[in-house]
């Protein structure tokens, strides 16, 4: 039997646990998940958007997704409206509030990072990120945002 550690899903796993915890505990000062942060991030990026499509942007299921928008738009952080052409499909927009708070929400998450990173080279660093975003972009490109089939990993 191969020893678990060389397995891309049992690291993997194992990186998001320990990188989950981190995250959760930074988030919880600002009474954010991690789910509401990455809505909101997409937002904010992205602009108005379906709850199926963000559900889909964030990696999250529709029910998960609902749960997330329904204690942001408490909150007033997001606004329910009505597509501007499409009768059913309600569109989530971000306020200024949930801008603010998603700004805080990623200053909080630099620490994260920071850690998560250190033992590596700068270089390191940036090839760990094409790397994930190339297994990503495999996986569930949608997550990556609009346009990613079309760029390079420089962003052109």
């Amino acid at each position: 039997m191969k020893d678990p550690s060389e397995r891309i899903g049992y690291l993997l796993w194992q990186l998001s646990q320990a990188y989950t915890q981190r995250l959760e505990r930074a988030l919880r000062p600002l009474g954010l998940t991690q789910a509401q942060l990455s809505t909101l991030v997409r937002l904010s990026r992205d602009g108005t958007l379906s709850s199926a499509e963000l559900a889909r942007r964030c990696g999250v299921t529709a029910q998960s997704m609902g749960t997330a928008l329904r204690g942001l738009v408490e909150r007033g952080l997001v606004e329910r409206r009505p597509h501007p052409t499409h009768g059913k499909i309600i569109e989530m927009c971000i306020t200024a509030a949930g801008e603010a708070l998603a700004l805080q929400g990623e200053t909080a998450l630099e620490p994260c990072e920071q850690e998560a990173l250190e033992s590596l080279l700068p270089q390191e660093q940036e090839q760990v990120r094409t790397h994930l975003r190339r297994m990503l972009g495999a996986l569930n490109a949608q997550a990556l945002g609009p346009g990613y089939g079309n760029q390079h990993d420089d962003g052109t």
